[in-house]
């Protein structure tokens, strides 16, 4: 069985040109993050699932959660599993009475599940390694300090 990575959901950007939003899923260990395109409705829908929002009526991944509950299942782990032609792919891992069941999903889906079920989110370590990207976070102290003393600069200070 291959090695994963467990992640988490940092957060969702748009990318600057397109738009598009980008889900980043973080080792929370690192720096290292795994960048995914995903619509607009998926993103919305990872969120609204962050911020704890509930609808007043159950909107498609809620209602995939009421339906997983019903059954007297759990979700356990979602996992990032592949890439082909710049396309991942996911499995949903659920605990059914009858044991495990894996089903196939695209990762903004299993991730807005993962996060309303609060299950463990993974991704296949190589392929983490292979597609990951290092960022360093706007919020790091050290380039925070900087940025204020840039700011504090002026061109009499060299006069």
């Amino acid at each position: 069985m291959n090695e994963k990575v467990v992640v988490e959901v940092s957060g969702i950007r748009l990318e600057e040109d397109s738009e598009t939003p980008i889900m980043l899923l973080q080792d929370p260990k690192t720096y290292r993050f795994l960048p995914i395109w995903i619509g607009t409705i998926e993103a919305v829908s990872i969120a609204y699932a962050q911020e704890g929002f509930v609808h007043p009526r159950p909107q498609t991944h809620d209602l995939l959660i009421d339906i997983v509950e019903s059954l007297n299942a759990t979700i356990s782990e979602v996992c990032i599993t592949d890439i082909q032609d710049k396309t991942y792919f996911a499995e949903i891992t659920l605990n059914t009475l009858e044991g495990n069941v894996t089903l196939s999903s695209r990762p903004s889906d299993a991730i807005a599940l993962a996060i309303r079920s609060n299950s463990k989110i993974t991704v296949d370590n190589e392929l983490f390694n292979k597609n990951s990207i290092i960022l360093i976070e706007e919020n790091n102290e050290q380039i925070q300090q900087f940025k204020d003393f840039i700011d504090g600069i002026s061109p009499e200070d060299f006069s």
